[in-house]
Formats: structure tokens, C-alpha cells, sequence
């Protein structure tokens, strides 16, 4: 009868303890590279987040500031496009008083004046129509 203490026979196919041992330290050591590489990897990422973060701030920033000048500039736009038309009827409604009297005064200016006065207020009227801009017609002639 064997023995059960019998050391096993060396062509056995389990590997030796020691072999194993170094293994796990191998594993180990290449477990805490991985972990380090990793930690530093998300270090690196938190910066990267971080400057990105500083930068979107500064780019949302400068966006906004555009956009008030840009809002700035159409206010003034408009009031300067709403002056000159306030202008472009007065200076029409000018000429219409100025030829009224001037016809009254002298009628031997009436025919001439009422083509010359007809040309202007039509093409005026024409030219405001293009702007949008309504006008009432020159009182027509008597």
C-alpha cells in the first residue's frame, strides 16, 4: 500500500507554489501601474475639464457682450432710419406748402408749376412706397 504523504512525481502538470507567488507579485505590481496611470489619466482629464470649463466662460462672455453691441448698434440703426424718414416727409410736405403759396401768388406759374408739382409728388410717393413708408397723396388741383 502507498503512502499519502508521497511527494508527488516531477512530471506532475501543476506548477510549482513558487511560481505562483511571483505571478501575483507580477500582477500586483502591473495592478498598481494601472492604478496609478488610471488616477494620473483622471487627474489630467479633471484639468482639462477645468480649462475648458475657464474657457467656455470667457467665450460666453465675449458672446454676450457681442450681442449687446450688435442689439446697441440696430437701436441706433433704427432711430437714425426713423429720423431720416421723419425728415423725408417734412422736407415733402415743405415743398407742397412752398408750391401751394407760390402758386397762389402768381398764376401765371399755375400750369407749369401743377406738371413740375404733379412729376415730383408722383415720383415722391413712388420712392416713399419703396420704403414702406405711407404717405398721403398731394391735395389734387382745383
Amino acid at each position: 500500500m502507498e503512502s499519502s504523504s508521497r511527494i508527488p512525481p516531477s512530471n506532475s502538470h501543476e506548477p510549482p507554489l513558487g511560481s505562483f507567488e511571483v505571478s501575483l507579485r507580477e500582477i500586483k505590481e502591473e495592478q498598481k501601474k494601472l492604478a496609478i496611470d488610471m488616477k494620473t489619466g483622471f487627474d489630467d482629464i479633471k484639468k482639462l475639464f477645468a480649462a475648458h470649463d475657464e474657457r467656455f466662460k470667457l467665450l460666453d462672455k465675449d458672446v454676450r457682450l457681442l450681442k449687446h453691441q450688435v442689439n446697441n448698434s440696430i437701436n441706433v440703426a433704427s432711430g437714425v432710419i426713423q429720423a431720416t424718414v421723419n425728415d423725408l416727409k417734412l422736407s415733402a410736405q415743405d415743398v407742397i406748402n412752398a408750391t401751394k403759396v407760390r402758386m397762389e401768388e402768381d398764376r401765371s406759374l399755375r400750369p407749369r408749376v401743377m406738371k413740375w408739382s404733379c412729376w415730383f409728388s408722383t415720383t415722391w410717393i413712388n420712392w416713399l412706397k419703396k420704403f414702406d413708408v405711407n404717405y398721403p397723396s398731394p391735395p389734387s388741383s382745383p
